[in-house]
Formats: structure tokens, sequence, C-alpha cells
């Protein structure tokens, strides 16, 4: 019996189409198939702050839209490093995701020994929310700009104090910054948390501080904090008569707060891909981005490569400017 060989053009079509195949095969399958369990999004700060709040919103949304828990598990202390530090116990594939603040690019400039590097350990989501800083007095301060802060800072040298809720914080290099970009000297104050730090300004053994919105909008509002501009080069769509540090003579003046989330680097691409549309249909609700705004937050949601360009612009900005400024932490 004669045994005809294959044709050898029909075979090779035949290999070609199944290796097209085969390469579409797992795209496909991770998009269909994830999440196919629960999703934990560490928080690595204690609950009840604003990480904990934006988590807590968009996880419920997305248990809602997946059918799947999305579960915050809060891991406090270190700088945001304790909690960071989960994304390397676990597999790249998604079920772990952190969601630090700004820290995540200022503490490499502050910590000799950070232990991640931002940028190759980490695969970017993207932002859940920016909280702006606004530059508070309290509300019988003599100065109504910040030229007249200025003027009291060079009037009398060393009479200014800024308080902060820690060293190393937006709030502290917020405030570091101005003072150089103004020509003051001003001594900063950190405190364990916002609302110690509001008190001694209420009381006026501080002068000024860079308080963020989620603490400050609703103080300003009622009258009991006064603002003399805002951090971000754009005004505060919740504050919108109050000008920007930059619009009163320092140019370039640029300080947001960010919380955003972050994967495992070597996630899959179609597992990013799902989680971002996750996120961004969250915070397209309207009665998410109507509770955002009640509590000083601006909605993130641009896409994964974007948020990638804002950690690596952030993190050589902040290690020049921390260099600059010569803070380091106790």
């Amino acid at each position: 019996m004669h045994i005809h060989a294959p044709n050898p053009l029909l075979r090779r079509r035949a290999l070609i189409q199944a290796a097209a195949l085969g390469a579409a095969w797992p795209a496909a399958w991770a998009q269909e198939a994830f999440p196919s369990r629960p999703v934990r999004i560490v928080v690595p700060f204690a609950a009840g702050g604003p990480t904990d709040l934006m988590a807590r919103a968009i996880a419920k949304a997305m248990n809602q839209s997946t059918g799947q828990p999305f579960i915050v598990d809060n891991k406090p202390g270190g700088g945001g490093v304790i909690g960071m530090s989960e994304i390397g116990r676990n597999p790249a594939d998604g079920y772990t995701m952190v969601m630090p603040s700004i820290l995540a690019v200022t503490n490499p400039a502050l910590m000799p020994n950070y232990p991640f590097d931002t940028l190759k350990d980490f695969s970017p989501v993207t932002v859940v929310g920016f909280i702006p800083h606004a530059l508070v007095v309290k509300p019988d301060f003599p100065a109504t700009d910040l030229q007249g802060l200025v003027r009291m800072g060079k009037q009398t040298p060393g009479s200014l104090s800024y308080a902060s809720s820690g060293i190393g914080t937006s709030a502290h290099l917020a405030g570091a910054l101005f003072a150089q970009r103004a020509g003051i000297q001003a001594t900063h104050v950190p405190y364990r948390g916002a609302g110690p730090a509001v008190q001694d300004l209420l009381g006026g053994r501080v002068q000024f501080m860079f308080l963020d919105m989620s603490s400050a909008l609703g103080q300003i509002q009622a009258g009991k904090l006064r603002a003399l501009a805002v951090a971000p080069s754009k005004r505060f769509e919740g504050l919108p008569q109050v000008p920007t540090v930059a619009e009163q003579g320092y140019p370039g003046f640029d300080v947001h707060g960010w919380y955003g989330l972050l994967l495992k680097s070597g996630t899959p691409a179609p597992v990013i891909d799902t989680l971002y549309k996750e996120v961004k249909a969250a915070l397209a609700a309207p009665d998410l981005r109507a509770m955002f705004k009640a509590q000083g937050i601006e909605p993130g949601g641009m896409p994964p490569a974007e948020y990638g360009e804002i950690i690596r612009k952030d993190l050589v900005q902040w290690r020049k400017t921390i260099a600059e400024l010569g803070i380091k932490l106790d």
C-alpha cells in the first residue's frame, strides 16, 4: 500500500493557522475569564482616610459589575511600604492590586533603601482620584493673599511656621517648595495627621499649611479656615474663586496628590485592560462622582500608559526637588 505524503504547502498553511489561533487564544481566554474569583485591593493606609474611601467606592461598583468580590485590605505602616510589599508576595495575575498615594514617587527620593523600583516592579492601571491641596490660614489671619503672607515672612525672618501631617508628605513638600520659591524662612512642624495640625493652626501655633482638600473643603466652606491658594496648576472646581499658587507670582508651581491602582509587573495586558475599563466605568457613575466632589476629590480614570507617564514625571520632579530642599526622613 502506497501512503501519500501530505502536500508541503497545505501543511505549512495549516501550521500558520494553528499558530495564529494559539497566539490569540490566551489573550481571549484571559479577557473572558478574569475575574473568576475575589480580587484584593490593598490600601497601605488605615481605614477611614481618603484612600480607603476611594478604594471602597470603586470596589463596591466593580463587585456589582463583575459579580466577583473586590475586597479592600488595609495594611498601614512604613510610609506605605508594608502595603506595597503585598504585591511582591502574590502572582502577577491581577488578583492583588495596591492603591498607594503620591508617596510611591516621593518615598524613593526620601528613603535611601527604598525596597521598590516604582517603574519596574509595578504596572499602572489608572489614577482613582486626585486630591488637591489648599494653602490655608485661620480666618482672622492678617494676610489676605500669598503676597501678604510672603511680606510677613520677609519683614520678620523666621517668624513663620507651617504644619503638615508628617515628614515627606505632599503637604510637607508643598510647604517647603513654596517657602523656597518665595524666598522666606519658614519652619516645618510635622504632626501625626491633619486633625492636630489644624488645631494648632487655629490656635496660632503655626501660621499656614497645605491641607488636602478632603480635609479642608468643608472647613473652608464653613468659614473655619481661609484658603489663600490651591497648589495644583489649575484651579479647583469646588473652590473656583481661589487662585492657584502659580497665578499669584510663582509660575510652574504644581503640587498634586494622586491615589492610583498598581499591579505587579508582568501582569498580562488583557487583565490590566479589564481592570482599567472596570475602574473607568465606576468613576463615570454620577453618584460616585457626586460623592467624590463632596469630599474634595477629582476622579481620575486615564489609561494605564498615561498614568505611567505621571509616575515617570513625578519621580524625576520629586527626586530633584527633595535633593534641592535637602529634605530627609528622621
